[in-house]
């Protein structure tokens, strides 16, 4: 069960904001926002994200929780590897994804067919933070909604296959598109997710082997080779 954790993870969630933040309000025309934010992150060459994880599931009354980091690079490179409470790496670019799991002190490459719904929205994760909206709007309707706290960009699958099992996925940025706030996906069940990046770091140089499927270097190396990231 613990194997799968990570996929869960990545595939469902919701957001869920302080009662006291001042209403959202819809964009009616939302391509002047969403150039703005095309323009300012295609710019970026890589970001590093901080992350806790909630599950929220009706089964249970507390969330699951966990933690870990997100890294994303070019060319549509991502790294998703949970530090607690246990230690998993899902890998992805445009061709290929692999998952590891630390067991007994060693990284061991598990050998499971991953849905192809996994690897479409660890690419449309891809595509966000590189701004590549244009590709996005083949597969989603795109909506915004702002205040002075947030900008909110709600995409629904246009699948009706995909929305069966996954309704929505919304990424809550700031108001001036500096920083990724959460990212949260909604199951139709009502079960949903939520991924709060606590730092982000942009434009970090990786060292070589971050993003390698066969044999990923140990995230303690990566940390170390980037510099300024705590």
């Amino acid at each position: 069960m613990k194997k799968f954790a990570p996929i869960v993870g990545l595939m469902f969630a919701v957001a869920v904001f302080a009662a006291d933040e001042a209403a959202l309000q819809s964009v009616t025309d939302s391509a002047a926002i969403l150039k703005d934010l095309q323009q300012k992150m295609s710019s970026l060459k890589s970001v590093y994200l901080d992350f806790t994880q909630e599950r929220h599931l009706k089964l249970f009354s507390d969330p699951l929780k966990s933690e870990g980091v997100m890294l994303i690079g070019q060319p549509d490179q991502i790294r998703w590897e949970t530090t607690a409470p246990y230690q998993s790496i899902l890998l992805a670019d445009h061709k290929s994804v692999a998952q590891f799991e630390l067991t007994d002190g060693k990284w061991e490459k598990l050998k499971l067919g991953f849905p192809q719904l996994l690897k479409r929205v660890m690419d449309q994760m891809v595509l966000m933070n590189q701004g590549k909206l244009d590709a996005l709007t083949s597969d989603y309707t795109i909506s915004v909604a702002t205040n002075n706290q947030a900008a909110v960009l709600t995409l629904v699958p246009k699948d009706e296959n995909v929305r069966g099992v996954l309704s929505s996925l919304a990424v809550w940025l700031q108001p001036d598109f500096s920083a990724t706030r959460e990212v949260v996906m909604q199951e139709p069940g009502g079960d949903f997710t939520r991924i709060i990046f606590n730092r982000e770091h942009r434009n970090v140089t990786f060292p070589a082997g971050t993003f390698d499927q066969t044999k990923p270097l140990d995230f303690a190396a990566v940390r170390a080779a980037v510099g300024d990231v705590p």
